[in-house]
């Protein structure tokens, strides 16, 4: 067992996604940061379908009850056991002890993973939280739970992956399903403006703001979305959605952010600038492959 002793301001158990439920209307939710999300799995061992913790604020405090591998990622993110320890590090943590991750100031998500990831009962296949529709909820101290056997040697400590650019305000992005809403002024804005994320965004969707960028008139039909998609409402202002998103949306997609960046995205704070950078789909795809080849490395 897992034993929470503080969960920070918000703490949920999240798996990769609860796919194939979007027809439902219920969202994929799973990591506002998949890459981080994947890398502290990878980091420890655990299948990439296991589920871990992710942590806003801090600290966040627990003991297991047995031996484990802890890994903790995000932006922002330290351990504290017997020192203290930067994220994306492996580290081995005793039967009892104590372990705090701590979040600095531009800390926005973080995540945990345990050897043996988190074994929390399924809902619609999958341990992913949503709140909004009282699918899991939100960790509080004094929960226990379980975790699954322990596959990994002790050795494995100490192992590390380099951690993306947070600080960088560029995002690469390709060309959305609605961009002939646009004209060519308009593009010229979207992708040469620099953006500042709104307070009010969240696990649902980044909001930007900035200069106007105006779809030509005429409503499109409501569609389906994923994350990453890059919405435009009547109103201009950007919105870029995320693990939470809706599962159907009446806005122009004017881009769409590669899987690679999307963390990149959500951990932005508010205030901070974000710009877009157009390219190819070979160079979406490219990205995602160096993701797979850095967690190969530390398997």
């Amino acid at each position: 067992m897992i034993r929470i002793i503080s969960a920070a301001l918000r703490a949920t158990v999240q798996d990769r996604g609860r796919f194939g439920q979007l027809r439902a209307g219920v969202p994929p939710s799973g990591p506002a940061d998949p890459f981080a999300f994947a890398a502290a799995n990878a980091l420890v061992g655990n299948d990439p379908d296991a589920a871990a913790i992710e942590i806003v604020g801090s600290p966040f405090t627990f003991r297991c009850d047995d031996r484990r591998v802890i890994a903790v990622t995000g932006r922002d993110v330290a351990l504290r056991l017997r020192d203290r320890i930067a994220g994306w590090t492996a580290v081995f943590a005793r039967a009892g002890e104590e372990v705090r991750i701590v979040a600095g100031e531009r800390s926005r998500f973080g995540y945990l993973a345990v050897s043996g990831g988190i074994t929390t009962d399924t809902v619609l296949g999958s341990r992913a939280t949503y709140l909004p529709a009282r699918l899991g909820r939100a960790l509080q101290a004094g929960d226990a739970l379980p975790i699954g056997a322990m596959r990994v040697d002790p050795t494995r400590a100490g192992r590390t992956l380099v951690a993306p650019e947070y600080q960088d305000e560029q995002v690469r992005a390709i060309t959305g399903p609605h961009a002939e809403r646009f004209t060519e002024e308009a593009l010229a804005v979207f992708l040469s403006s620099t953006f500042q994320v709104d307070a009010s965004s969240d696990r649902m969707a980044t909001r930007l703001g900035g200069p106007d960028v105006v779809a030509r008139q005429g409503e499109i039909l409501t569609c389906g979305v994923l994350a990453g998609a890059v919405q435009v409402p009547s109103g201009g202002a950007p919105i870029v959605l995320l693990a939470d998103h809706q599962a159907t949306g009446g806005y122009p997609v004017i881009a769409t952010i590669i899987t690679a960046d999307l963390g990149r995205v959500a951990q932005r704070l508010p205030g901070e600038p974000l710009r877009f950078v157009r390219v190819a789909r070979d160079r979406a795809v490219a990205a995602l492959r160096d993701e797979r080849r850095a967690f190969a490395a530390i398997a």
